[in-house]
């Protein structure tokens, strides 16, 4: 009976306020809960296999690293993404975070649900999961942490406890703004640990939206090791072409 009330006020309030793809801006059913037609949610593109065994950047050689894991240390032991940044998906997360698109929250969570599904080893034996941080002024100004929500949803379904781990300490430039060499310095120090005791000992699954350089998820595992974190594996939703 709930849920019918509830579907009757939400096919109501659409009538009134249509809702549109987050993407093209086609029209949407009254009812619709992915914020994106079926058509562009088709133009997704899955991360191609294989995987560098440490980043999960696309190789030729499934058993082989890429050059970048060849050459550079990371705190991670394990980071993959779900999609290509491309498309559909660059556009749903630039209004997801900047355009009060929390109502793509349950279609940008089940793209990364369903990869872990094909990739369980990812979380095979993880004590829990946690996200990357915002700082205080980016976070009273979206209203929200895009990886929290995001975090929250994976551990729901995975049904492993979410933990506030992390605070970033002070406002750095755009990852997106910085060159490549910019983005592998810009984050350093710029975290620190909450509470040391919630994951001292565990495993850890860390979430974020976007990974490119890697920085940002490396910056955030290097506090996590260095105060007690037995490991670190990484989870975004898109990886950066």
């Amino acid at each position: 009976m709930v849920d019918s009330i509830i579907a009757m006020a939400k096919t109501f309030a659409n009538l009134i306020y249509p809702l549109h793809c987050a993407v093209c801006k086609k029209p949407l059913d009254p009812l619709d809960n992915k914020g994106v037609c079926a058509h562009c949610a088709g133009c997704v593109r899955a991360n191609p296999e294989p995987y560098c065994g440490i980043c999960g950047h696309s190789v030729e050689n499934s058993s082989g690293l890429c050059g970048e894991c060849k050459k550079r240390h990371f705190h991670f032991t394990m980071a993959r993404s779900a999609c290509l940044y491309e498309g559909t998906i660059r556009e749903a997360i630039h209004v997801f975070k900047y355009a009060n698109g929390l109502r793509l929250a349950s279609f940008l969570s089940g793209l990364m649900a369903d990869f872990l599904k094909k990739n369980n080893a990812l979380i095979q034996n993880i004590d829990a999961v946690t996200f990357v941080p915002l700082d205080g002024n980016r976070l009273r100004h979206r209203g929200f942490n895009q990886a929290k929500v995001l975090a929250s949803r994976i551990a729901q379904t995975v049904k492993l406890p979410v933990i506030d781990s992390l605070d970033k300490t002070m406002r750095t430039s755009h990852q997106s703004e910085l060159s490549r060499s910019g983005r592998l310095v810009n984050l350093r120090d710029t975290f620190r640990i909450r509470n040391a005791e919630d994951t001292a000992g565990k495993k850890i699954l860390l979430v974020d939206d976007v990974m490119t350089t890697g920085s940002t998820l490396n910056e955030c595992s290097k506090v996590l090791i260095e105060n007690g974190a037995a490991e670190v594996r990484c989870l975004t939703l898109a990886r950066g072409i």
